[in-house]
């Protein structure tokens, strides 16, 4: 099973939104996905109409459960919880209860916007990292600072940032491009080509409670957020 983490220093940069359509579009090309709400704000467990289901991440980090399956064939989910926030554990829960984890393909970790034990240990687990940023100044310095953080511990774990939101018209994402091409050589990071739009179908998806491909299957954004599965298909070695 291959292992992601979903992370960000910063916070509001869709790391939720993408764990929920990138494993969706995976699990709908026939593999199986698990994923697990780490964040204790539980975005990604509301999406997929989840939140408050138990037994919970708290369950599966005690070793009591394993990943729920969701609406959607292939899809599975260990639900969030709030009082993950609470915990301080000395050991690692996350590596341990992933070891637990059988018959899937992948699972991605959905990590809250923190250097808190459950980013931590996710992306110390973790056989990639998935990075969402925005087309903003502070989200590209929490990229520089974030893939830092992760080289001083992790130097050759292979991470790949992903650019949301992006408006192609402003020369604020012309000139962000810019700098992700040229951090992606001084900081050894792999830029994906796919980019995910503006789209207020992502938006309306996850109020609606389901994958954006299952809400509108010919928004902009179902065709960016299926186009880069493949892309992560591809460079994870998912055949």
């Amino acid at each position: 099973m291959l292992t992601t983490a979903v992370w960000n220093l910063k916070g509001g940069t869709a790391k939720s939104t993408t764990s929920l359509n990138v494993g969706a579009e995976i699990a709908k090309a026939g593999f199986k996905v698990a994923l697990v709400d780490l964040d204790g704000q539980r975005t990604l467990s509301f999406g997929l109409g989840m939140d408050g289901t138990t037994p919970t991440v708290l369950d599966w980090l005690s070793g009591k459960s394993d990943p729920l399956p969701t609406d959607f064939k292939n899809l599975f989910l260990v639900p969030g919880d709030i009082g993950i926030f609470q915990l301080v554990p000395d050991e690692d829960l996350i590596g341990t209860s992933l070891k637990r984890i059988k018959g899937f393909d992948l699972c991605i970790l959905d990590c809250p916007p923190s250097l808190g034990f459950a980013s931590v240990q996710a992306v110390m687990s973790a056989d990639q990292v998935l990075m969402p940023t925005l087309y903003e100044p502070a989200s590209l310095k929490g990229v520089s600072e974030a893939i830092g953080l992760i080289r001083n511990e992790r130097p050759d774990v292979p991470v790949s940032v992903l650019r949301c939101r992006r408006r192609s018209r402003l020369v604020l994402s012309r000139e962000a491009d810019d700098m992700l091409i040229a951090g992606a050589v001084d900081m050894d990071y792999h830029l994906l080509h796919t980019s995910i739009p503006e789209n207020i179908a992502i938006a309306e998806s996850i109020a609606q409670q389901k994958p954006v491909f299952d809400y509108d299957a010919k928004a902009p954004g179902t065709i960016a957020y299926r186009s880069l599965a493949k892309e992560l298909m591809k460079i994870w070695g998912l055949k």
